[in-house]
């Protein structure tokens, strides 16, 4: 499992605990039977758990013993979590990007971002990095200046007073597909921020220099006044 390609890719958007089987009369037993497991023989169960030990969502079906279910399950989890609890001020939720087309000429599709376009809403798009390969240089660069960004600029409480109206997409650039998306839109490194305002062909660009007032005035600017009732 720990060397499935898929099951590699999504656990660093966990924070992965493993529990050690401590007996029929254990804990642990007794834990998943209050949260849904109807089995005291010991087994292979998953959770997914709030910071305040409040369960999620879990999976106990039989796919938690495949790898490619298993990815699967989590992807969806962390991603329905995300939406559910962002974490930061601003509401970034994680885009869901897909591939049009085949071989050379397929290219990267978020329908969120599409969407909203079509709509003509105002968005904006955060191009981070959650993890990075241990020898990838810049990669570690780039996560440590994400992570940074976000506690500094992205939980800006002045920025939250111009969120209405907006619609915020999160990619990770060390997801492949997003990479491939960001590239299309001319992102080549974490942290970037597009700012499409309705109508205009293209966005305004916000890099790791931008600060918190800098990304207020901007969502300020283009953001669409609500309509009168």
């Amino acid at each position: 499992m720990q060397t499935d390609e898929d099951v590699v890719k999504v656990l660093p958007r966990f924070e992965a605990v493993e529990q050690i089987y401590d007996g029929l009369n254990g804990k642990i037993v007794k834990w998943t039977l209050e949260n849904g497991n109807s089995n005291h023989d010991p087994s292979i169960l998953a959770f997914v758990v709030r910071p305040d030990g409040t369960v999620f969502s879990s999976l106990m079906n039989g796919q938690q013993y495949q790898a490619g279910s298993f990815a699967k399950w989590a992807k969806e989890q962390a991603n329905a979590y995300g939406k559910a609890h962002p974490s930061t001020r601003l509401p970034f939720a994680r885009a869901d990007v897909t591939l049009d087309g085949e071989g050379t000429d397929a290219k990267a599709v978020s329908k969120e971002f599409d969407a909203a376009r079509a709509d003509d809403q105002p968005v904006m798009l955060y191009f981070g990095r959650g993890h990075h390969a241990p020898d990838d240089k810049t990669g570690k660069k780039q996560t440590k200046a994400a992570r940074t960004f976000e506690k500094k600029v992205l939980d800006s409480k002045s920025a939250e007073k111009q969120a209405e109206g907006w619609v915020f997409l999160r990619f990770d650039l060390a997801d492949d597909l997003h990479a491939r998306l960001a590239e299309q839109l001319g992102v080549t490194s974490a942290p970037t921020l597009l700012a499409f305002a309705p109508e205009a062909e293209t966005p305004v660009t916000l890099d790791a220099r931008t600060t918190g007032a800098k990304l207020a005035a901007a969502l300020k600017k283009h953001r669409v006044a609500p309509q009168p009732e």
